[in-house]
């Protein structure tokens, strides 16, 4: 079996590599998948969930995204992420409580270039609650 390289990337660190048979992401059109030798491609993401597949039935990574690009050379997927978190890494617990807070803050907040910047964490972080879901 062929298999394809995968990169997840944030401007912090490199989250992940791996050997895969697949990789599913959040197009901003809807879900791509990517098998060994796809055309090249580049394209933004929408924020969601990255699938890792070992096999064609076996989901073996997931990740929540935030934004981002992903490039396709036929045998490597890099995924270019703003934000990015191992699905298996979330705490619900404490995502709902940072998205109360967020809320508050955001209700709370008169200056619009902040209140728009409170937006972008919590859209992060129901990005995460529903990952985590």
């Amino acid at each position: 079996m062929s298999t394809l390289t995968c990169d997840i990337v944030t401007p912090a660190k490199r989250l992940f590599t791996e050997e895969c048979y697949m990789v599913v992401v959040p197009g901003k059109e809807g879900e791509m998948g990517f098998l060994p030798g796809h055309a090249q491609l580049m394209s933004t993401l929408a924020d969601g969930v990255v699938r890792v597949l070992s096999d064609a039935s076996t989901v073996a990574h997931t990740y929540a995204l935030q934004g981002g690009y992903v490039q396709v050379t036929g045998e490597k997927v890099i995924i270019l992420a703003d934000r990015a978190q191992s699905v298996e890494d979330i705490n619900l617990d404490e995502v709902q409580t940072r998205i109360a807070d967020l809320t508050s803050r955001i209700e709370a907040e008169s200056d619009e270039a902040c209140r728009d910047l409170l937006e972008v964490d919590l859209g992060w972080y129901r990005v995460l609650e529903h990952a985590a879901a």
